[in-house]
């Protein structure tokens, strides 16, 4: 007598889904991941620092990891190494490497700004 084994379907199998890659079988609900924290409206420069550094994972607001973001491509990191130190995938890693320019051209822009003008406005106590 022969035994005939049928197979499931690609994807059946117990470890559940192909489809879904790290999340799969996992029930999706919209939360964020487990690295980003809602934005309480305040910046931990030392959650900033760790994370740029990639010293170990750390969970930060979505402006820290702007800011983790901007430290990284600031010490001439790659999008690669935003994407690795600060837990998201490539994608995000480009979204947070444009936003991160735009902080830092922002910044450059607001001290040309001020350092800009007649050298009395610059240096208090000159005379023109």
């Amino acid at each position: 007598m022969t035994q005939t084994t049928v197979r499931p379907p690609h994807g059946a199998g117990p470890r559940g889904s192909c489809a879904g890659g790290p999340n799969r079988g996992r029930q999706q609900t919209g939360n964020r991941s487990r690295w980003v924290l809602p934005d309480d409206g305040i910046i931990d420069p030392i959650a900033v620092e760790i994370a740029a550094s990639g010293t170990r994972p750390v969970a930060l607001t979505p402006p820290e990891r702007r800011l983790a973001a901007a430290a990284i491509l600031a010490a001439g990191g790659t999008p690669w190494q935003v994407a690795t130190r600060l837990h998201v995938s490539g994608h995000t890693a480009q979204l947070l490497c444009r936003a991160a320019r735009q902080l830092l051209l922002t910044a450059v822009y607001r001290l040309a700004q001020q350092t800009s003008g007649p050298p009395s406005a610059r240096e208090p106590g000159v005379a023109s």
